[in-house]
């Protein structure tokens, strides 16, 4: 694909110039995010993520009722050991505040385990209620590694794609904002757990966005 080849040479360039990127091979679901957090002044506030779902709990009444209002769990299921038929537990399911201040019955941003209905990886999808009923307004092929406070009710938030080419894995931490009812793409930060240079971040970014679109991490 001619876009990855264009920043793969880019990102190859800068290393050979000053060791801008260094490329490490990570596992896909067991992973371990390990980040040194370089935020921007304006940030005030900011919450890293690591989810175990062996080890995840619904934290509030209303989970597991707005999970069978989604209809993505089978609810006549007692044990939650089937991925395929997937009961409404914690095991397969992450609930995160989409609005602060308000309940989950609002809004919600839901991390789904990899391999629940057929689909083989992580996937976060965006809840907000509208006229009653729940909207999906985003929904990417990745996870959540990072909560950033805003001043107005919506996080910003970091999201973490995988992407594999021509043998090499490559995993991109992308910002993401709340804009006119759904989550925007603001830039890429890191490419394999390095820091993307200020001066290099608009043009990365351009790039690795096409590379989401164009995979469909991003629909």
């Amino acid at each position: 694909m001619k876009k990855n080849k264009k920043i793969i040479a880019l990102i190859s360039f800068l290393v050979l110039i000053g060791g801008i990127f260094v490329y490490r091979n990570f596992s896909g679901e067991n992973s371990n995010v390990k980040k040194q957090v370089q935020e921007p002044k304006v940030e005030s506030a900011v919450t890293e993520i690591s989810t175990d779902f062996n080890l995840n709990s619904f934290n509030r009444i209303d989970e597991e009722k707005l999970l069978k209002e989604l209809k993505i769990c089978d609810s006549t299921m007692k044990e939650d050991n089937s991925l395929d038929r997937p009961a409404c537990s914690p095991k397969f399911f992450r609930f995160f505040p989409l609005k602060n201040g308000k309940s989950l019955k609002e809004g919600f941003i839901l991390l789904v385990r990899s391999g629940v209905n057929g689909f083989p990886v992580r996937r976060l999808l965006i809840f907000e209620r509208s006229n009653g009923k729940l909207v999906n307004t985003n929904r990417f092929v990745g996870y959540i590694i990072e909560k950033r406070k805003k001043s107005n009710s919506y996080d910003d938030i970091v999201v973490r794609f995988f992407e594999r080419y021509e043998n090499q894995k490559y995993f991109y931490h992308c910002l993401y904002s709340w804009n006119n009812g759904k989550y925007d793409f603001v830039r890429c930060e890191e490419i394999n757990s390095e820091r993307i240079k200020p001066e290099l971040i608009d043009s990365v970014s351009l790039e690795v966005q096409k590379i989401l679109n164009e995979k469909s991490l991003v629909y």
